[in-house]
């Protein structure tokens, strides 16, 4: 028998303090389950409040009864690309200002330019661009840059 047990469960039970950064809001988006626990952990250890989904419809979903502070996106996923999405968020007036930082595995996908690869689309550039495996501490530090530091 599984035990799930969420990260803000364990760390209330522990009695660990959430800072400034509670309240913040992050929405994950990645097909890995694996990987949507594994960006949710760390960031809810640093205090912010972190909601994940498996595709990118559960992510629109998603975003028809909860705002995020930021959302962080894997950009290769089946059906609907992360790509695909982060454009329709852009050009949607509900979610364009929402901050995105897009991760992928792939950096020939982006031929090494990330800013280059979105103007080349006509879309807005992301926020941040993280290429797999991601750094636990390049995540945060990212994530502090642009929600502000969580302590």
């Amino acid at each position: 028998m599984a035990v799930v047990v969420h990260m803000r469960d364990y760390l209330k039970a522990k009695g660990i303090r959430r800072d400034s950064a509670m309240g913040k809001k992050i929405l994950v988006i990645d097909d890995e389950p694996d990987m949507v626990t594994f960006y949710s952990t760390v960031l809810e250890e640093k205090g912010y409040s972190v909601s994940g989904v498996n595709s990118a419809q559960e992510g629109l979903e998603f975003l028809k009864s909860t705002r995020p502070d930021l959302i962080v996106l894997d950009l290769i996923m089946p059906h609907k690309t992360g790509i695909n999405l982060f454009r329709d968020l852009k050009k949607d007036e509900r979610y364009k200002d929402i901050p995105i930082v897009l991760i992928t595995g792939i950096k020939d996908v982006m031929g090494g330019d990330h800013k280059k690869f979105f103007e080349g689309l006509r879309t807005r550039v992301p926020a941040a661009y993280l290429e797999k495996p991601v750094d636990p501490k390049a995540l945060v530090k990212t994530v502090g840059n642009i929600l502000g530091p969580p302590a």
